[in-house]
């Protein structure tokens, strides 16, 4: 996989990686189930009004992604989180469990723009409202392609280094508040690649991912 050098390699700089269009493999039994299709059973009409909104989806996406590596404490008086560059993230037991054995993290961040979120509110409003449920799928799809690729990046950066990563967590899963966007996005210095962060914790634009990597010489990344 070619991505862009980040930056600075040093801990606690921002690192933007290049992620070009041509490096996608969308998911297509993920834009499926989204849709509530179980795994090639989608109508063959659909199928094919998906590969044309690929085709034409280039011209839609902007993408950014980037990550920090920031150091990882563990409090002794808590238990249900960790301090990641000296602001403590209350992540609950289970990603908490997940990145005790993490020395550093990779915080990051991703977005493919704004259009595709756009071009499928247009349909929508315009009766095409099946159209726009695709296009809609198709980009959550592409987001979390992006963030695989962001993701194997970082491994292949710290393996690098002769350490190993964990796992990807965010807010809003695997009962972490999403109400910790705040303080995930503080670490990041405000280098988030140009998503903003309403009061309510949503990202804009939408179609956009953050989270934590945990990264250490004893941690591990597993199957889901």
């Amino acid at each position: 996989m070619k991505t862009g050098h980040p930056q600075i390699e040093s801990e606690d700089s921002f690192c933007n990686v290049a992620i070009n269009f041509s490096q996608l493999k969308i998911n297509k039994n993920l834009i499926e189930a989204s849709l509530g299709y179980p795994e090639n059973t989608m109508p063959e009409h659909f199928a094919g009004i998906i590969e044309n909104i690929i085709s034409e989806m280039e011209k839609y996406i902007e993408i950014k992604a980037g990550y920090r590596i920031a150091r990882v404490e563990k409090p002794s008086d808590r238990h249900d989180g960790l301090l990641v560059s000296g602001t403590f993230l209350n992540m609950q037991k289970i990603v908490t469990g997940q990145l005790k054995k993490a020395e550093k993290a990779a915080v990051f961040i991703c977005t493919i723009g704004q259009a595709m979120e756009n071009w499928s509110k247009q349909l929508i409003s315009g009766g095409e409202i099946m159209l726009g449920y695709m296009v809609d799928a198709i980009a959550s799809a592409t987001v979390e392609n992006v963030t695989d690729l962001l993701h194997d990046y970082i491994g292949d950066k710290m393996l690098g280094q002769g350490l190993k990563i964990t796992n990807r967590y965010s807010p809003g899963y695997c009962n972490w508040s999403v109400s910790e966007q705040h303080q995930l996005f503080s670490i990041l210095n405000d280098k988030s690649c140009g998503i903003k962060l309403t009061e309510s914790a949503l990202m804009i634009p939408i179609k956009s991912i953050s989270g934590i990597i945990g990264v250490g010489a004893d941690v591990k990344r597993v199957d889901y």
